[in-house]
């Protein structure tokens, strides 16, 4: 009786211990919409579309851990490829929340640090996950993803010059 008990209590700590999540300790999604200041009109006389919506991740890892190289996004849908952009300072003021209109800034942790993924679309992909964000990359030449249903939090749009 006692073998299939400890057979049982090894298996579940594997379990544990082989879905880590490569030191990210939180994930934000932020979406922001710009408006072109003059839009030019097309050869039609309706205006050419001047709205541009940009993607942004923030990841907050540990500063202990190896950092997988991410490579692809899956939002919903669509795919986009990944760009990292190591984070300076330890807290980053993003925007203003449209819903709400309150200031939005993130903070890493003495023990972490921030990284920012930009998100460059690359296409839709034909059988969307019930996740809202998968994120696929390496680590030492092995394939790995973290998966999150955080929501996405639109920000106040932008109107460029």
């Amino acid at each position: 009786m006692a073998r299939p008990l400890l057979l049982l209590c090894f298996l579940s700590s594997a379990f544990f211990y082989a879905a880590p999540k490569y030191g990210v300790q939180k994930i934000w999604l932020f979406s922001k919409v710009r408006y072109s200041g003059n839009v030019p009109r097309l050869a039609n006389k309706k205006p050419a579309d001047g709205a541009a919506t940009t993607l942004v991740c923030y990841l907050k890892i540990s500063k202990n851990i190896e950092s997988p190289d991410w490579q692809t996004a899956y939002i919903y849908g669509n795919e986009y490829g990944v760009k990292i952009l190591p984070v300076t300072q330890d807290s980053v003021i993003i925007g203003t929340a449209k819903d709400t209109h309150s200031a939005i800034v993130i903070k890493a942790g003495p023990d972490s640090k921030l990284v920012q993924l930009v998100l460059i679309q690359r296409g839709k992909i034909e059988k969307p996950e019930a996740w809202g964000f998968i994120l696929d990359g390496t680590l030492n030449g092995k394939d790995v993803y973290i998966r999150s249903n955080e929501p996405m939090v639109e920000l106040s749009p932008d109107l460029m010059p």
